[in-house]
């Protein structure tokens, strides 16, 4: 399966259009597109989903490919175009996506993921952190007054929506990180940002943990490499999404029976070990409310700090 960065440009936008023309995929031997947000080196994300649509493709008979790009804009702008049926959306891009869908774009199914040194119990859910290295001296967010911030992107519930809403009301009073930091880059992803920190190029990052987990899977990191500062509440894991203007309720009922039946299947059990999920489990949209009223409290702060 070929692997390839999704560009927004004039040659995009035409075949974009020509996609969006057309009805709704037929259940017979449908053609989609699936994209990604390239949280981890593209190797790691070719590894993981390759195997995974390769299943799907075989299973609900099927014809997917595979899309990386560099943005969670990039991803919903594919989908709200018609280029993309089907992406893997973190939470604050599924809300920005179904928003502006008008409820098109609704989720299929989340990842839950296997125990890992952060939480020992399986969960279609994750926590957003705050680190620094280990020996820094910066073991208390004081001590972070000026210094250098990675977050990941725009689009980031852990990585940005978080930092910038609910950890800026209770540790910050309320005041916007640019007034505590430095100075604030985005890195792209979440393993750049936790290798930023490890590197000294930034001082200290809002990652998501289960990220960080699978950097000390592959040996890039370690767990006592930093410092952990603030922990945020339980967040609703990324959805596999789907554009409900493009994939029939028949295809769509049967991709999410595949997905929900893969622990079931010694050779989907092979898939989930190797890609570190437990199962897939159903959701549904009001499974993002949560987010979505903190990222309400977030921009009604904003709104505040213009007046």
């Amino acid at each position: 399966m070929q692997i390839r960065n999704l560009l927004i440009a004039t040659a995009f936008l035409a075949a974009a259009t020509t996609v969006s023309n057309q009805a709704p995929a037929a259940d017979k031997k449908a053609n989609l597109t699936f994209a990604v947000i390239q949280t981890e080196d593209m190797s790691v994300l070719a590894s993981r989903w390759e195997p995974m649509l390769k299943y799907l493709n075989k299973k609900a008979d099927v014809k997917i490919s595979f899309y990386a790009t560099t943005s969670y804009s990039a991803v919903i702008e594919a989908m709200l175009s018609g280029f993309v049926q089907i992406a893997q959306l973190g939470p604050k891009a599924y809300l920005i996506a179904n928003d502006k869908s008008k409820g098109r774009i609704l989720p299929l199914v989340a990842a839950a993921r296997i125990p890992t040194a952060f939480d020992p119990t399986p969960c279609a859910c994750y926590y957003g952190t705050l680190i620094t290295k280990k020996g820094s001296g910066l073991d208390s967010i004081d001590k972070l007054k000026k210094k250098v911030l990675a977050l990941v992107d725009p689009g980031s519930t852990s990585g940005n929506a978080m930092p910038r809403g609910l950890f800026t009301v209770e540790k910050l009073d309320g005041q916007p990180l640019e007034t505590h930091f430095g100075r604030i880059f985005y890195s792209g992803h979440h393993v750049a940002s936790a290798m930023a920190v490890k590197k000294g190029k930034a001082d200290a990052a809002f990652v998501s943990e289960s990220m960080i987990a699978r950097a000390m899977d592959r040996g890039k990191v370690k767990k006592e490499d930093f410092n952990y500062l603030w922990r945020s509440p339980k967040i609703a894991i990324d959805s596999v999404s789907i554009d409900t203007g493009k994939i029939s309720p028949e295809l769509a009922k049967k991709i999410r029976e595949v997905y929900l039946g893969m622990d079931k299947d010694p050779e989907g059990q092979k898939i989930l070990a190797a890609a570190k999920y437990s199962r897939f489990v159903a959701t549904e949209d009001k499974t993002y409310d949560a987010v979505r009223k903190i990222l309400a409290a977030k921009k009604k702060l904003k709104a505040k700090m213009k007046k």
